[in-house]
């Protein structure tokens, strides 16, 4: 008894800890633009998107279809949800103008491997017909949906007025898992390289239960909406992968103290995004009395506040006096992802720097 009393008190006092931790703090959300995952040559400017997926026999594509289940305007549904996402994403990145090719070209659908690169007479072609810089394929594409059973328990509520009352029933839960493996390539017509080859896997899953297994169906999401889904995820992906993309990063700071009330002020100034006052107020704070902890709250604060403004050595400076200073240990993780961060900044400024100066 005494053990389980003093574990519930532990949990308590942790759960109190949290609590009044959380209501010191205050949150704020910005948005950044990311590098891509891999360099691309800058002389890449206009990019046109090409759909490589139609099938190199007809006849096989749809024997296939028949074996998977998968109908030709579901595959196609998903194939377009691909492309789709891939301009849509694309186009919010300053990287690059993006062109949508007209023609769909041969290629890999139900295939696992790579069909052999196009040819750079056809990579050429393409560029001198949309003025464009480089191509960016699908080249393959395979989806897949299982649905699976069991049988469960359902709750369900019988009667009304003062007779209601809940009852337990069985009833089956259906689970939808669909799947997508494509695979883009990258072409770089004026060097004649294949600047990227990479495949991607993505898969999402949705659950319906009810009483009976057609009733559970019923509410399960819909086949072509599902793979057209996970063709999205895909496409989206890749996005990342070969441009800058924006991003929103969530931050916190100190809002209140008991002895110093600059970092309850600044913090005020911070909520109206009036940051250079809120600076203004953080530094006047550090020149009254307080306790280590709290002079190292205010720098913590000053760093968010030019990371904010933009200004990050001024951020990585205030984050390490945190810790050097004061001892303040958020100070430390803070000033190694503002390290990061600025590498990640040097990258960006290479991969949008203008291709004179390549």
């Amino acid at each position: 008894m005494g053990a389980s009393k003093n574990w519930i008190l532990g949990f308590g006092c942790f759960f109190m800890a949290f609590f009044i931790l959380a209501s010191c703090t205050k949150n704020v959300s910005l948005t950044r633009l990311m590098p891509a995952e891999i360099p691309v040559p800058n002389h890449v400017q206009r990019l046109l998107l090409v759909d490589r997926t139609v099938p190199e026999s007809q006849g096989v594509a749809i024997i296939e279809g028949i074996l998977t289940g998968e109908a030709p305007f579901e595959i196609r549904n998903a194939i377009d949800g691909t492309m789709a996402t891939i301009q849509q994403e694309l186009t919010t990145s300053p990287r690059y103008e993006i062109i949508r090719a007209s023609e769909r070209l041969k290629g890999g659908l139900f295939g696992q491997a790579f069909p052999q690169p196009l040819s750079w007479e056809q990579i050429d072609y393409l560029c001198e017909k949309y003025q464009a810089d480089g191509v960016l394929t699908l080249e393959k594409f395979d989806s897949d949906f299982v649905v699976t059973e069991k049988k469960v328990t359902l709750k369900k509520q019988v009667g009304s007025g003062n007779e209601e009352r809940t009852i337990e029933v069985p009833g089956i839960l259906a689970e939808g898992l669909a799947s997508v493996q494509v695979g883009f390539r990258l072409y770089d017509p004026a060097s004649g390289t294949l600047v990227d080859q990479a495949d991607f896997s993505k898969t999402n899953t949705w659950s319906a239960e009810a009483e009976t297994k057609t009733q559970a169906l019923a509410l399960m999401i819909d086949k072509a909406q599902a793979t057209r889904y996970v063709g999205q995820l895909a496409g989206a992906a890749y996005a990342r992968r070969v441009a800058p993309m924006y991003v929103a990063i969530n931050r916190s700071y100190y809002g209140k103290s008991k002895d110093n009330p600059a970092l309850g002020i600044g913090a005020r100034y911070a909520e109206v995004d009036q940051w250079e006052e809120a600076i203004l107020a953080w530094k006047d704070g550090l020149s009254q009395p307080s306790d280590a902890k709290t002079h190292g709250k205010l720098c913590y604060n000053l760093a968010l506040a030019y990371e904010v403004l933009g200004d990050l050595p001024q951020a990585k400076e205030w984050a390490g006096k945190a810790y050097t200073q004061f001892a303040f240990k958020g100070g430390r993780t803070y000033a190694r992802e503002l390290d990061q961060r600025m590498m990640e900044e040097d990258r960006l400024r290479q991969q949008l720097a203008s291709p004179l100066t390549e």
